[in-house]
């Protein structure tokens, strides 16, 4: 074999080696990547349903892509979202609330635990669920 061929093979190899992984790490590769821009009163909610949800539940407005439990804007909204009914949204609230707190068969294995989150937290992402569920 000649030199050339050594050297386009060398740099073609130094190419990718830095090429590549300046465009992996470049990206955006955190948990926010997908999400949706929600108003303030929303953001601390959707935070807290990415890290604490986000691995199980599918939400578009989180950006998650949840591998074990249902899509919840298949479930909750599968119409879309409700577009302002504040009644519809207040029962959605009220639903994912319930099962923040207090599980969804949790005793059977693979089942949603209820107490992930304290008052407070499940509070923000029944709120943030409800507000945007649909949306994907």
């Amino acid at each position: 074999m000649s030199k050339r061929t050594f050297i386009v093979f060398g740099g073609l190899v130094v190419v990718l080696a830095v090429l590549i992984p300046w465009l992996v790490f470049g990206s955006k590769g955190d948990a926010t990547a997908g999400a949706q821009d929600v108003p303030a009163n929303l953001k601390s909610g959707q935070e807290l349903f990415q890290v604490n949800c986000g691995n199980c539940h599918t939400l578009y407005a989180a950006g998650t892509d949840g591998n074990y439990a249902p899509d919840l804007d298949e479930l909750l909204a599968p119409n879309g979202p409700p577009e302002g009914d504040k009644d519809t949204i207040k029962a959605t609230e009220g639903r994912v609330l319930n099962a923040v707190e207090n599980g969804v068969n949790g005793d059977t294995p693979g089942r949603m635990p209820g107490g992930i989150l304290n008052e407070e937290q499940a509070k923000e992402v029944a709120a943030f669920v409800a507000a945007t569920a649909g949306e994907g």
